[in-house]
């Protein structure tokens, strides 16, 4: 399921800008896919649409039920056919809501119909901030609960958004849910909660009206951005940092209230940005984690047998949505910018983005300091981030997908 904030829901809401705009709230919901990087530092999804629907091929074959399902989904389980009720506060028409559809009706072919899925959308059972209280309390067995709502009950999750980890959503999503089970499962289900499944959205970089093609350029600029490491990378880099909704910013961009926005190129299109700025220069800084919850007395009620199809399945379904949706509409929502002939892409030289690193680094020794003072290992985790981000970087994403389903990762549950 996609991350699409509250502040995007009110966005896609207003009935004056939906007419001014030819965006449905389907190819809005697609596209807050976000851009990892750009024709420079293109990484393993290519370096626009047509490259990355090759290189992500086999996570639509997953989704189209022509993929790999692995190769131990045995069901020996003949009792009654058992529910999972899903809900979300995104709308069935999204874009993203019917890509999980489909992954919906994998999970129904891989157990045999043994585990039959109720979907319901549209905030009908709850909003965007409570698919953790939801799942905990029985309203919902699968909802998306991400812990950037509620940060302060988290502490190592957030490591995941420091600066420069990543170069999209796949090679987070693997990274993560790989590591999962040794750092961040115990913070997480302290709610009474399991995780089902984890996923990334991909880095966001730097949308202006003056070009900004060095770390100096960026000076004194009014940044839109989130709070927490998006803050801090805002200031590091020399900006003042200005929170507001996003979709606020164009207008705000229009008065001259902001000088520039941090978003991801798909978020860009959604709220228009290409028409109030003129450049967007590659960054890739931070992305965010999404988390979905999973009811543990759901989990904990299935039989042996089914929680190996679960724990196949919902592998294969974070990282064929991390290719399939995130990466993939990066591509195709940053073609359509420039197609429009009013964005020019800058991307900086790996010496001037050496220097943007070198600005930000200090973030991630804080976060370091600040969590190990608290007795937690952040030091190992973020070593053992880096060193499982290096790996999937370096392999081609119809590999990271193969892997999911031949090799998915265990402990999470």
């Amino acid at each position: 399921m996609c991350h699409v904030p509250h502040e995007l829901m009110k966005f896609l809401n207003r009935r004056e800008v939906m007419k001014k705009s030819n965006l449905t709230i389907a190819a809005a919901a697609a596209g807050f896919a976000m851009l990892a990087s750009g024709a420079a530092y293109a990484g393993p999804t290519g370096s626009n649409a047509a490259e990355a629907e090759k290189l992500l091929g086999s996570a639509t074959a997953w989704f189209n039920g022509t993929g790999n399902y692995g190769n131990n989904n045995k069901v020996t389980y003949d009792g009654p056919v058992i529910t999972l009720r899903t809900s979300s506060h995104l709308p069935p028409v999204a874009g993203i809501s019917k890509l999980q559809r489909k992954g919906f009706d994998r999970l129904e072919e891989m157990s045999g119909g043994k585990i039959k899925v109720k979907d319901t959308w549209s905030k009908t059972v709850h909003g965007v901030k409570e698919g953790r209280k939801a799942t905990r309390t029985g309203l919902s067995d699968y909802a998306p609960c991400f812990s950037l709502y509620t940060a302060k009950d988290y502490n190592l999750v957030h490591g995941l958004g420091l600066p420069f980890l990543f170069n999209n959503s796949h090679e987070a999503i693997a990274t993560a849910e790989h590591l999962f089970g040794k750092y961040l499962k115990d913070e997480h289900e302290r709610f009474k909660v399991k995780i089902a499944r984890v996923a990334h959205t991909s880095p966001y970089h730097l949308w202006t009206n003056k070009p900004v093609r060095s770390l100096a350029d960026a000076k004194g600029m009014k940044i839109r951005a989130g709070g927490g490491i998006h803050s801090e990378i805002i200031a590091a880099i020399g900006g003042t940092q200005v929170s507001m909704p996003g979709a606020d910013s164009y207008t705000a961009m229009q008065r001259g209230t902001l000088d520039g926005i941090h978003f991801s190129d798909a978020i860009a299109l959604i709220f228009k940005t290409h028409e109030v700025t003129k450049y967007r220069t590659f960054n890739g800084f931070n992305l965010l984690t999404i988390e979905y919850c999973l009811s543990a007395d759901w989990y904990n009620s299935l039989p042996a047998d089914l929680k190996v199809v679960w724990n196949n399945w919902a592998r294969q379904m974070a990282i064929a949505e991390g290719m399939g949706f995130y990466d993939l509409y990066d591509k195709k929502n940053l073609d359509k910018m420039v197609g429009m002939g009013e964005t020019e892409v800058i991307n900086m030289s790996a010496a001037e983005l050496d220097r943007w690193k070198a600005a930000v680094a200090p973030i991630e020794a804080r976060f370091i300091a600040k969590n190990e003072k608290k007795g937690l290992p952040a030091k190992a985790f973020i070593a053992d981030v880096k060193k499982l981000a290096a790996k999937y970087a370096a392999m081609p994403a119809n590999d990271v997908m193969a892997e999911a389903a031949n090799s998915p990762a265990q402990g999470l549950y």
